[in-house]
């Protein structure tokens, strides 16, 4: 076959995988702000009352909690001024696409150090998965996580090259990944300690001084945080957690134990990371390569896993007194593939002649097959999210009987975020003439359902459980609870669960298993005491179908618990 129609196939092979990711984010991704995300409407309040450049600059460099989120700053105050309004699909997809960026960074590394663009399918095929679901579909996430991983990977690989004008441009991509998530301040005194390594001493003089100054700016204003309470941990949950970390790409695989399956590879990796850093270490220091990309491709693989380990110790310490499950969340497991990314570099580059190819074959079938557990595993969390997000803004917006969104708000930055549109504004106009005798819509299966699943109110919280239900429907599709008192309504998301069969799951596509259920405190939703109505309500494509119930449930007073302090 012609060389040019090979490297097509294989390029098509590789996109394959990145458009996969950019479809499925697509189809659930949802202009909804998620938590943190608020809080970027008062960054577009004090950048409209900002006065010149250093008011912006000020604007932009804000603390938030522990950090300073100049890049999703700039990047929200970039679309509003562009758009007129901030949509939160854009940041989640700009910080998406700086995911994809490692693809590219990784490909340099390959390409230079004489590999082919068949050495990047496994990347390709593993790097961008639903995994990151979590920070996929959160604007303010997606650029912060996804921004510091990235820009701190460029900053090293921008320092190491020889041409100042490139070393110039990595300690900028430093300094703003320090300024992007709190984690990136690492990232310039591991440039220092590699730059020193690899006999550059004028850069790393430089480096060792731009460290001193972002680590001035950063804590100039700086106050700290009045964090929730943690819960101290002990030795064994630290290691424990620390390998569970690094190890969390691993829970995607259908064994039993995820949590333990974890910490097995993590320990693997740890050791597979500990033998890559001595070993380029001992490189580095005797200094005996015989091409200059050599170097700098084991200067680049020591500072990324320096980095990962740094940031994994730095997060255990302050997460892992609140259980393993907060340490395999997916907005922390991009940490975790960058570590099997980088090994993969690193032992794919020395490979040459017959073994190069079966080698880089076999891995890509390992993270095809890691490819479809990924997503047959993470899509019940994708389709949970959203129906949180998009009935959480239900409830957030229509604030009165007459379902007229945002009479309660009348701030000047109502205005400020465009609204999405959303599957349930047509059927709002059947809530007011809703009947226990006849179901409204056109979903007449909705009167047999609403008989299978129960709806109860404890002491202090409302629980809807259904055993039966079997619909494989995606995105908006499913059962939700409508609450409406004298005063207004609420919409109460039902979740499924990840079907546990492995036949039906990757052979049928039955994603999820039979039921749904769901448990909302009373405090969690802002009810107040008294008598509630109730109706059920699916939705199957772009048909729905509401039951209201014969009986009432009754929220009798309870004692309001202290929320998570927040921010925005």
């Amino acid at each position: 076959m012609p060389r040019r129609s090979l490297f097509i196939i294989v390029l098509v092979a590789v996109l394959i995988p990145v458009a996969v990711y950019l479809r499925v984010w697509d189809y659930y991704a949802v202009n909804i702000a998620k938590w943190d995300d608020h809080a970027l409407k008062r960054t577009l309040l004090d950048y409209i009352a900002a006065d010149g450049i250093s008011g912006v600059f000020s604007v932009l460099s804000a603390q938030h909690n522990e950090h300073r989120i100049f890049l999703t700053r700039l990047i929200a105050i970039l679309d509003y001024s562009w758009y007129g309004q901030l949509d939160y699909r854009h940041l989640m997809f700009a910080g998406n696409l700086l995911l994809l960026g490692i693809i590219v960074l990784w490909w340099r590394l390959l390409k230079h150090n004489g590999k082919t663009l068949f050495a990047l399918l496994p990347v390709a095929l593993i790097w961008p998965t639903l995994a990151h679901w979590e920070n996929m579909y959160w604007g303010m996430a997606s650029i912060q996580n996804f921004g510091v991983v990235t820009l701190g990977a460029l900053a090293v690989y921008w320092c190491l090259k020889r041409p100042w004008g490139y070393f110039a441009a990595g300690i900028l991509a430093a300094a703003l990944s320090a300024f992007s998530s709190g984690n990136g301040l690492l990232v310039l005194p591991i440039i220092t300690l590699v730059l020193f390594l690899s006999r550059e001493n004028k850069k790393g003089i430089i480096a060792a001084a731009s460290v001193i100054l972002v680590l001035v700016l950063y804590f100039a204003s700086y106050h700290q945080p009045d964090y929730n309470a943690k819960t101290p941990a002990g030795v064994w949950a630290l290691t424990k957690g620390f390998m569970a970390f690094i190890g969390s790409f691993a829970e995607v695989f259908p064994v039993k134990g995820r949590q333990d399956t974890s910490v097995v590879f993590g320990v693997i990796l740890f050791l597979v990371s500990i033998s890559i850093v001595s070993t380029t270490l001992f490189r580095l220091v005797r200094n005996q390569y015989s091409e200059p990309y050599a170097k700098i491709t084991d200067a680049f693989c020591l500072g990324i896993m320096l980095f990962i380990l740094g940031t994994a110790a730095v997060v255990v310490w302050g997460r892992a007194g609140s259980g393993i499950e907060v340490l395999l969340t997916s907005r922390y497991k991009i940490y975790s593939f960058l570590l099997l990314i980088t090994a993969y570099l690193f032992i794919v580059i020395p490979i040459r002649g017959s073994f190069y190819h079966p080698y880089v074959s076999g891995v890509a079938v390992l993270c095809l097959l890691f490819n479809v557990f990924s997503y047959h595993y993470y899509l019940v969390d994708a389709y949970n999210l959203r129906k949180f997000m998009v009935t959480s803004y239900f409830n957030s917006v229509y604030d009165n009987k007459a379902l007229n969104p945002f009479t309660a708000d009348t701030s000047i930055s109502r205005g400020l975020v465009a609204r999405p549109s959303l599957f349930y504004e047509h059927w709002l106009p059947l809530i007011p003439n809703l009947s226990d005798s006849t179901a409204s819509g056109n979903l007449p299966y909705v009167r047999e359902l609403a008989r299978d699943t129960q709806v109860s109110a404890g002491k202090s919280s409302i629980s809807v459980v259904n055993d039966n239900y079997q619909s494989q429907r995606l995105q908006d599709s499913g059962a939700y609870l409508l609450l409406s008192n004298s005063d207004r309504y609420f919409l109460l998301p039902t979740f499924r669960e990840r079907n546990r069969n492995r036949k039906q799951l990757f052979f049928r596509q039955q994603y999820f298993a039979p039921g749904f259920s769901s448990e909302h405190t009373f405090g969690e939703l802002g009810l107040r005491p008294g008598s509630y109505r109730y109706a059920l309500v699916l939705q199957k494509g772009d048909s729905t179908g509401i039951m209201m119930y014969k009986d009432s449930l009754t929220i009798s007073e309870f004692t309001r618990t202290e929320g998570i302090k927040t921010n925005w």
